[in-house]
């Protein structure tokens, strides 16, 4: 049973966050000590490769997402399709192109994609250069358009299924007009969307209102991320402190997970090398055939690294997803304040199962049926591939 002392901290740590977490029910202290689990995941198969087939030569993998059938779909966005592969890893189908027609997705804009794959197979791709959403049949074939309101340029690259099968979840919508930014000036919270595609036009339905840090710092920001799961709850996490939200479908907060991690306050030194660390990866992004233009970019992107604002603490989380069963993944931060860390996996109804040590794994792109789980990796040469493992035990 938590100590009294460690929960008036965990309430203390919500309080001074000036967090919606406030009016959490309840607040669950977890153990402070890491239970270590083994990454034994079967590999079930594993498909990419510039010697394979034509159909598994990708040009860019950008998401993955599993039908209810254990299909896995393959967002290959600089090609412009999707990939359908079965439970053995043979090739299904394919559709989508590049193109201006209906199902079709713009040329100019095809690497900010948004993509999910609904629980009954049917697909969902939000095109940025259309403003609008796809939706594809099972069967991969065209079913309708789902423009975003107004005359603005949205950037939606984050979507999740939402567990009413119909709808999808985003915590990260960004609305342009021609002259910036659109919609007034950004609210005092930070929403999560439901995005209702059941007519012509999606709603935005705001399901959640996560704590939004003050200012606008770009360095160590907390990161918002969230998870929907089985029963229509949604887990998210908002802050530096190790705070894991579940709430509601309505979005009504119910319960807090803790654990008593605390933030790393942000040195000079944290800060110089951040900006460094930043400086050195931006010098790696590849160059863009106008050198002009390029030239002017780096400029541009070098100015705003070496003046960023930066959050006083590092965050403890750094992602968080939910599995096909319900179980939530929570990757911390590791030694280096940028780095991955640790990924603890906590049971729907808050229980901690254990933690998989730094390094022992990734954090899966897409949870599928009966334990599966996705990973995109990428060798040497940038060759993308997909390895679907098979989850074990209590972790799925």
């Amino acid at each position: 049973m938590p100590s009294t002392r460690l929960c008036q901290l965990a309430v203390w740590t919500l309080f001074a966050l000036s967090s919606p977490a406030l009016q959490a029910q309840e607040v669950i202290e977890l153990p402070a000590e890491d239970r270590i689990l083994e990454a034994e995941f079967e590999e079930v198969y594993r498909v990419g490769s510039l010697d394979g087939d034509a159909w598994e030569q990708f040009s860019r993998v950008f998401a993955v997402g599993f039908g209810q059938s254990g299909d896995l779909y393959v967002m290959d966005d600089q090609g412009g399709r999707i990939v359908v592969v079965s439970r053995e890893g043979e090739f299904v189908r394919e559709f989508g192109r590049i193109g201006d027609g209906p199902g079709e997705f713009a040329a100019n804009t095809n690497t900010a994609v948004g993509f999910a794959v609904l629980r009954d197979g049917r697909t969902v791709v939000f095109d940025p250069g259309h403003s609008a959403f796809d939706l594809f049949r099972p069967d991969g074939e065209f079913e309708r358009s789902v423009r975003m309101p107004g005359n603005s340029l949205y950037t939606i690259r984050t979507l999740l299924p939402a567990r009413d099968g119909q709808n999808v979840i985003t915590p990260r919508v960004s609305a342009f007009g021609r002259a910036g930014p659109a919609g007034g000036p950004e609210p005092p919270f930070r929403p999560v969307y439901r995005l209702v595609l059941t007519g012509d036009e999606a709603v935005q339905d705001t399901v959640i209102r996560a704590w939004r840090p003050s200012g606008d710092p770009d360095g160590f920001r907390p990161e918002l991320a969230a998870g929907a799961l089985p029963d229509g709850r949604l887990v998210y996490t908002d802050s530096s402190a190790y705070a894991i939200k579940v709430a509601a479908g309505n979005g009504d907060l119910a319960r807090v997970l803790t654990r008593p991690f605390r933030p790393e306050p942000v040195t000079g030194r944290i800060r110089d090398r951040e900006i460094e660390r930043q400086l050195e990866e931006d010098e790696e992004r590849p160059a863009r055939s106008n050198a002009r233009f390029a030239a002017a970019l780096a400029d541009m992107r070098r100015e705003r690294i070496q003046n960023m604002e930066f959050y006083p603490e590092v965050p403890v989380v750094r992602d968080l997803k939910t599995s096909w069963e319900g179980t939530i993944w929570v990757l911390r931060r590791g030694e280096e304040p940028a780095s991955d860390g640790p990924i603890d996996v906590l049971a729907p109804d808050g229980r901690y199962i254990g933690t998989y040590a730094a390094s022992a794994t990734e954090l899966p792109d897409a949870f599928g049926p009966d334990g599966l789980a996705a990973f995109i990796e990428r060798d040497e040469f940038d060759v993308t591939s997909v390895v679907v493992r098979r989850l074990s035990g209590d972790v799925r």
